[in-house]
């Protein structure tokens, strides 16, 4: 993929907070726009993009050192994912799975694959650890629908994460 060598996944840092801050703001007015109400009551903020850093959980795409998309892969499993309703996880033995939370990119970005590339990188990543990768999006969120089915994911159900979200798995 050509992207790839332009761009790279790196784990974020307290440095880019306030530019992870910046971009999801931007993705915020974007939902809210298309009139979707994901991400209009204040979540993601602060406080959350803090913890992704602290606990290692956040990741940048660079374009020459310029964070330009945000997502959280988190490998501790995911409470809500537990009460999957109206369908099932593809995988249903109990084992470890990379979950991807918060996934935005800048509003120079748009267009440019990178939602494609972050979901990429994060499967590369996650193959030596984890046999699954697991993902929810809100209802009329149409275009992560998209991305998420053109890459492979299956539709599995619902969960509630914020509010009720479509629930996706890949196995890997």
């Amino acid at each position: 993929m050509r992207l790839e060598r332009k761009y790279s996944l790196r784990s974020a840092g307290v440095e880019d907070v306030e530019r992870i801050l910046d971009i999801v703001c931007s993705a915020q007015r974007r939902l809210h726009e298309a009139g979707i109400d994901q991400w209009q009551n204040g979540y993601p903020n602060r406080q959350s993009i803090e913890s992704d850093v602290a606990h290692g959980y956040g990741r940048v795409i660079c374009n020459e050192g310029r964070v330009v998309a945000y997502g959280a892969l988190t490998y501790d499993g995911e409470s809500a994912y537990e009460h999957l309703q109206g369908g099932r996880w593809l995988t249903t033995d109990g084992g470890a799975y990379l979950t991807i939370h918060r996934l935005c990119v800048a509003d120079e970005a748009i267009g440019g694959g990178l939602g494609r590339l972050f979901f990429t990188l994060a499967e590369e990543e996650a193959r030596a650890r984890v046999g699954s990768v697991r993902v929810d999006t809100h209802p009329d969120n149409s275009l992560m629908q998209h991305l998420l089915t053109t890459l492979g994911y299956c539709y599995c159900g619902t969960v509630t994460y914020e509010s009720l979200r479509l629930a996706y798995e890949k196995v890997l």
